[in-house]
């Protein structure tokens, strides 16, 4: 059994995120979606459990995907891989990687009424 692993905040799963999952399954029997899990601020503005379930609802087979948390508080997680052997980079099409969660965040605020802050913590450059 082949397995993929997808790392992400996912704040808000859209997508671009949906087509990652997508392609991984394209090649693999399984993936497993590691979110990490950090403070909220405007930039984090979901907990785990809201992105398990934004994750969940587009991909409802859990043999097919599973969903794990990773503790990120600080939101400050590098990921890093090992020699060039197994690794793959997603490659979508050019309409799918223009998808911005920054984006998509300033309109959630916006709908709300609310300004979103770029960079919550000012202090941390």
């Amino acid at each position: 059994m082949k397995t993929g692993i997808f790392v992400g905040r996912f704040q808000p799963f859209h997508d671009g995120h949906k087509r990652c999952i997508e392609k991984i399954l394209e090649d693999c029997d399984k993936c497993i979606v590691l979110s990490r899990d950090t403070d909220r601020s405007d930039k984090n503005p979901f907990e785990f459990e809201k992105c398990k379930a934004m994750i969940r609802v587009a991909f409802p087979d859990e043999s097919k995907v599973q969903i794990m948390r990773v503790d990120d508080p600080d939101s400050k997680l590098s990921v890093y891989i090992g020699r060039d052997v197994g690794y793959e980079l997603i490659q979508l099409d050019d309409k799918t990687e223009k998808i911005s969660a920054t984006d998509l965040r300033k309109e959630l605020y916006a709908n709300a009424g609310k300004e979103y802050k770029e960079n919550p913590h000012p202090l941390e450059q």
